[in-house]
């Protein structure tokens, strides 16, 4: 690239000065027309990959019902399946159970998320790179007939980037003594109402347990969603800023 950067200034030595300014004026356009095909792209990137933000919340909000009726039903089998354990193990067993399968559950839904998600932007990217590398390419063919002469090939490429990953909350649902009505109950209704009540608290508790950790890997994903948008934005601000600057270097050095 630099020979030829070089004969383009020994080119411009033997260009008249009407026709050098043609040329140049020329040049000043092609190089705005790149700029302004990178915004574009910049555009296709924000909106393509943004896309995948209302995507990943619907794929989300299907997960999070099928998860909560998944585990209910676990729990209810527990409960159907051990009538004579007491109301403190059922609650203590139980929430083992809760917290056994939503790590399972979410730690499924994060690999097949992964797996979509990354297919998805591995896809824009490979659109970004190649409209990038073909307005590079359009736009070193431009400069060669401008200035008469061939340039070496330019390929552009970039990496990938890896977002977070995700790791889940459940919290330990206790009984607080703070609670007249539920300790009153816990107290003196028999152990058949008594269950039933650990069942409903659990139930309960489970539900906030997944519509939290929902909450949370939509917020990990948007935010990798939003970070990987940033970075590509940036990587294409700097396509083909080298190429240009060196022929105006090159070009500078020839009118002196």
């Amino acid at each position: 690239m630099e020979k030829v950067i070089d004969v383009i200034g020994k080119k411009v030595l033997e260009i008249s000065g009407e026709d050098l300014e043609s040329k140049i004026n020329t040049f000043r356009h092609l190089v705005a027309s790149l700029k302004q095909d990178r915004e574009d792209i910049a555009y296709l990137i924000e909106d393509g990959l943004g896309m995948l933000c209302l995507k990943a919340k619907e794929m989300l909000k299907v997960f999070e019902e099928k998860e909560i009726l998944r585990i209910k039903q676990c729990l209810q089998d527990y409960f159907e399946k051990n009538p004579d354990t007491s109301p403190t193990v059922l609650r203590n067993e139980m929430q083992g159970i809760i917290k056994q399968e939503i790590v399972k559950g979410f730690d499924d839904f994060r690999k097949d998320t992964d797996r979509v998600i990354s297919k998805n932007i591995q896809e824009a990217v490979n659109l970004f790179l190649g409209r990038s590398n073909d307005i590079i390419h359009e736009f070193k063919t431009a400069v060669e007939i401008l200035f008469e002469l061939p340039m070496a090939q330019f390929e552009y490429s970039i990496d990938i980037l890896k977002y977070s990953s995700f790791y889940c909350i459940v919290q330990e649902h206790k009984v607080t003594s703070g609670n007249e009505f539920k300790f009153i109950l816990r107290t003196f209704l028999s152990q058949s109402i008594s269950r039933k009540l650990v069942l409903h608290e659990m139930m309960a508790g489970m539900t906030s347990d997944v519509s939290r950790n929902c909450d949370r890997i939509l917020c990990d994903l948007t935010s990798g969603i939003c970070t990987t948008i940033e970075y590509y934005s940036q990587q294409l601000k700097g396509l083909g800023n080298s190429f240009i600057t060196q022929i105006e270097n090159s070009i500078q050095r020839g009118q002196l």
